[in-house]
C-alpha cells in the first residue's frame, strides 16, 4: 500500500527562497488500483510522482511504501517497489540495445543473470517486443521507445507503477494502445498503476481518478464520481470527456438524461432512453 500522509515538499532556490509544490497531501493507494491523477500544470502532480519513486524527499510528512519511509537511506527499497516511466523515454533509456536497456534495472539490484534473462524476455513478451530485442534504441519510434521504457519498469517486478505522462507525446492511436497494454499489464501482473495525465479521456479509463490543483487533492473518486464536478473542474482549468460535457449541458438545459455518462456509448445510450420514454 501506499500512504501519503500530511505530506508537503518545496522546491529550493536559495538559501531563503522556497516554492511550495505540496500542501498537505493525504492520499492512500491499495495494491492493484488503476489510479489516474489529474491536474493543470503546476498542480504538483509530477512532483508527486518523482516523490512516490524517491526522486524527491518530502520537505514535511511522510510517504510509506508497503511501510516503508520514503527516505534517501531507504532508495533502493522504495524503487524495487515503485518503478517509474517518466514523459520522455529518452531521459531514462541509457543502453544501446533494447534488451540490455530492459535488462539494466534488474542488473543494478544484483539479482542472479539467470533471473535477469527471464525478466528480461518476460517484459519484452509482456510489451511485445520480443521481434526487436536486439536493436538499437536510436532506430526505435516513440511509442516503441515508450513501449521498451515500460518493459524496463516492468522487469524490475514492481509493487507500483508509476506513469508520469508517458502518452504526452505520442500519437492519439499510440498512447490509446499503450494505455490498453497498462491495464493489460495490471490485469496480469496485480501491480497497481498511477497514471499522471493531462488527458481526460485516458483518466476516464482507470478505476479511480484523483484531481489535484495548487499541491492538494480536491477531488477523489471513480470516473463517473469526479467527472460529475464540470463547473468545479473548469473552475481550476480542467475540462471533462466530451461526452461528460455534452451530459452536461444537455441536462442543464433540462434533458432528463439518466445515469453516469463518460464515453460516446453511455450518451447515445441515455439519448436512446429518453427519446424511449418520450414515445411511450
Amino acid at each position: 500500500m501506499i500512504e501519503v500522509k500530511d505530506l508537503s515538499f518545496a522546491y529550493r532556490t536559495g538559501e531563503a527562497d522556497a516554492v511550495p509544490a505540496l500542501r498537505d497531501l493525504n492520499l492512500k493507494i491499495e495494491p492493484g488500483q488503476l489510479v489516474a491523477i489529474i491536474g493543470h500544470n503546476g498542480s504538483g502532480k509530477s512532483t508527486l510522482a518523482k516523490l512516490l519513486c524517491a526522486v524527491l524527499y518530502p520537505t514535511e510528512g511522510e510517504i510509506r511504501i508497503d511501510g516503508v519511509p520514503v527516505r534517501e537511506e531507504n532508495q533502493w527499497e522504495v524503487r524495487r517497489r515503485v518503478a517509474v516511466v517518466f514523459q520522455d523515454p529518452d531521459d531514462q533509456l541509457v543502453m544501446n540495445r533494447v534488451e540490455d536497456d530492459v535488462a539494466f534495472g534488474p542488473e543494478n539490484l544484483g539479482l542472479p543473470r539467470e533471473e535477469i534473462a527471464e525478466r528480461v524476455r518476460s517484459s519484452l513478451e509482456a510489451l511485445g517486443l520480443v521481434e526487436i530485442g536486439g536493436r538499437l534504441i536510436e532506430d526505435l519510434s516513440p511509442g516503441q521507445k515508450q513501449r521498451v521504457a515500460i518493459a524496463g519498469a516492468l522487469a524490475m517486478r514492481p509493487r507500483f507503477l508509476v506513469l508520469d505522462e508517458p502518452t504526452s507525446l505520442l500519437p492519439v492511436p499510440v498512447a490509446r494502445r499503450l494505455i490498453s497494454t497498462v491495464g493489460d499489464l495490471n490485469r496480469r501482473e496485480g501491480m497497481g498503476v498511477l497514471h499522471v495525465t493531462h488527458s481526460m479521456s485516458e483518466a476516464a479509463l482507470f478505476e479511480r481518478v484523483v484531481v489535484m490543483d495548487e499541491g492538494c487533492l480536491v477531488l477523489d473518486g471513480t470516473p463517473a464520481e469526479v467527472f460529475r464536478h464540470v463547473e468545479r473542474l473548469r473552475e481550476i482549468g480542467l475540462d471533462v470527456p466530451l461526452a461528460a460535457s455534452l451530459a452536461h449541458r444537455l441536462r442543464s438545459r433540462g434533458t432528463p438524461l439518466e445515469g453516469d455518462i463518460l464515453d460516446g456509448a453511455d450518451l447515445r445510450n441515455a439519448l436512446a432512453a429518453v427519446r424511449e420514454s418520450t414515445a411511450s
